[in-house]
């Protein structure tokens, strides 16, 4: 048998156990209660297990939702289950929490499992808004005794489901916080600002920060695109310095713009070691555009003005905007067709707003 027959005979064996070991535990799971019509009865010290094994950003606007938590619980003991792409979110968490990793390995995540479900766990939180058969999965698996997640194709796998608000009329942040109504927490009570640690460090008067990486590569612009937006942004005078912000994997592209830009006052930033290094820098800067949406979440969080540049799909989702700080809103079918000067444009409009005298003087 060849190599590649052997893994994907390896593969359907794993799912086939996975199967069985789901559906076993379906059957051992606590009976579903779906209606709630008054707080959960909690200890004062709960243990409290919340599931956001997704992206950066999906990590990043659940935190108005674990701080009401943790103010309301005070001596809860907190565990977050974070996924590969986002664990790079536990160093600026802003409450403290036990931290646990999904592998997507079977034996590696069937023995984490095991050790989550012989603890006692009073309440599980799925952080999706979309169905997930993952999040299906691990709350059969960890069996805890109360489950909450947001009513949706897979809501059967939660004991008490909350409703899911219109996607077309309420920010993702503020249908995350539905789920603090088992809690006792009125979820128009929380800021919808994400929250994350601290980093003491200071903003550099007049540096941009220019991301050019994004989540889907449909919301990338060209290199040539991005070399014009930083060139003149420099040459009218609206930033001392543009710092390019890129993901490793397009370390390549980076150079290439700050080769062509051919200007001392746009450098591209080192490569940061893990994403609270990353955050870090970008609080550095006192504007920022972006078309990842990690990066808007870390501007709403530390007050930066940001340019956003998204594709809206589908049509009728509301759009992931920045929270309480001033910010331009981009959408285009496909964002690789923005040109320099429609970026640059709206970047003025952000000028305008925070900092119209400066704009003034670069005009007369």
């Amino acid at each position: 048998m060849s190599e590649s027959k052997l893994k994907k005979f390896g593969k359907k064996i794993e799912l086939a156990i996975r199967r069985a070991f789901i559906f076993s535990l379906q059957f051992r799971s606590r009976p579903p209660i779906n209606q709630l019509s008054e707080a959960l009865q909690l200890p004062e010290n709960p243990t409290i297990l919340f599931l956001r094994q997704d992206k950066l950003g999906d990590a990043i606007i659940s935190t108005p939702l674990l701080v009401a938590i943790h103010k309301k619980f005070p001596a809860a003991h907190c565990i977050m289950l974070l996924g590969e792409k986002n664990k790079g979110i536990a160093d600026l968490l802003p409450i403290p929490c036990e931290i646990i990793i999904y592998r997507k390995n079977f034996f590696s995540d069937l023995s984490m499992l095991w050790k989550l479900r012989k603890r006692t766990i009073d309440v599980l939180v799925d952080l999706m808004d979309n169905p997930s058969s993952t999040s299906s999965i691990l709350s059969a698996a960890i069996s805890a005794r109360y489950s909450i997640g947001i009513e949706k194709e897979n809501a059967s796998a939660y004991s008490i489901i909350v409703p899911l608000l219109d996607r077309a009329q309420f920010h993702i942040t503020r249908r995350l916080l539905e789920l603090a109504r088992p809690f006792g927490i009125d979820p128009e009570s929380i800021p919808l600002r994400a929250v994350l640690k601290d980093i003491p460090i200071e903003k550099i008067h007049g540096r941009v920060g220019l991301v050019i990486s994004a989540g889907v590569l449909d919301r990338q612009l060209t290199p040539e695109v991005n070399t014009e937006i930083a060139s003149e942004i420099i040459t009218r005078n609206y930033a001392s310095e543009v710092m390019i912000f890129c993901d490793p994997k397009d370390r390549a592209t980076g150079q290439t713009i700050a080769g062509k830009a051919n200007n001392s006052r746009i450098t591209l930033t080192p490569i940061s070691k893990t994403f609270s290094e990353y955050a870090a820098a970008l609080k550095t800067c006192e504007f920022v555009i972006t078309p990842d949406t990690s990066a808007v979440h870390v501007c709403s969080a530390y007050h930066i003005p940001v340019v956003v540049m998204t594709n809206p799909f589908p049509p009728t989702l509301h759009y992931w905007t920045p929270i309480d700080v001033s910010y331009e809103l981009i959408h285009e079918v496909n964002v690789k067709s923005l040109d320099s000067k429609t970026v640059v444009k709206h970047f003025e409009k952000l000028l305008e707003k925070v900092k119209p005298k400066v704009l003034e003087a670069t005009t007369v």
